[in-house]
């Protein structure tokens, strides 16, 4: 099934990138800021963009609920994992620019917009008064939570 091959794609970026922050950066990179339509080119040969498209919406909010359901702390622990890739704009202007409001999926609704946004600032200010909290430290792989994403291989053709 071409569905599944678009899948299969996602799952293969996803093992990839090792945080659901990063998820949902690369989410958000793959959506036009125009149109709100996502498409990946390299992804287009497997199916039609609408359902290259379909796929990359649906991972998008699942990964944004993901996200809003982190404690603090693996946030924090998950923003510094994600900002210390070179050349990567440092807490103090993610935090003036609010770059990260580009990652909220289209229909979130106000309330999950609101707690995101405020999680993020809260998260960015505490990367920038305690780098090193201990708390915040990269945990070891048997102490986190497995980052699969259930994708829903019922999608209609």
């Amino acid at each position: 099934m071409i569905l599944e091959d678009v899948e299969k794609q996602l799952e293969l970026t996803f093992a990839h990138l090792p945080t659901h922050l990063s998820r949902l950066e690369f989410l958000a990179s793959v959506r036009d800021a125009y149109t709100g339509r996502y498409l990946h080119e390299g992804w287009v040969p497997l199916a039609s963009c609408e359902k290259v498209h379909d796929v990359l919406q649906w991972a998008h909010r699942k990964v944004f609920d993901l996200v809003l359901e982190m404690p603090l702390v693996d946030l924090c622990r998950d923003l510094k994992q994600s900002l210390k890739g070179s050349g990567r704009q440092p807490p103090r202007l993610w935090l003036e620019l609010e770059t990260y409001r580009d990652m909220i999926p289209e229909g979130a609704s106000q309330l999950a917009r609101e707690f995101f946004v405020s999680q993020m600032k809260t998260a960015l200010k505490i990367l920038l008064t305690a780098p090193d909290w201990p708390l915040i430290q990269k945990k070891s792989a048997s102490q986190r939570r497995p980052l699969a994403l259930p994708l829903r291989h019922h999608l209609g053709n």
